[in-house]
């Protein structure tokens, strides 16, 4: 899912399928799979990515077509934009712009 929609790099799947490293420019993400973890509901329980205001509409576009489930937005913040949307798994997914600061 990762891989798909934000084009991250595959680095490793290390130790079996539920544990992978992956890429994204010069930053690597650790993803671990947790059965039975429950992550809060909020602006606190969820993975949030910044994105260029120049890519924003595009990735709210890509969202949408492949018909992922958004719970949240699009709409405007802090002089930007935010979405929340769900993985596969059910845990929430924030992209947004401009960073905090």
């Amino acid at each position: 899912f990762y891989k798909d929609l934000f084009d991250f790099e595959l680095i490793d799947r290390a130790s079996g399928p539920g544990l992978a490293f992956m890429r994204v420019a010069d930053i690597s993400i650790g993803l671990y799979e947790s059965p039975g973890y429950k992550v809060s509901d909020g602006p606190h329980g969820r993975i949030a990515f910044y994105v260029d205001e120049e890519d924003f509409e595009d990735a709210v576009d890509e969202i949408q077509d492949r018909e992922i489930r958004i719970i949240h937005g699009p709409e405007n913040i802090r002089k930007g934009k935010m979405v929340v949307f769900l993985d596969p798994d059910g845990n929430q997914i924030e992209l947004s712009y401009p960073t905090v600061g």
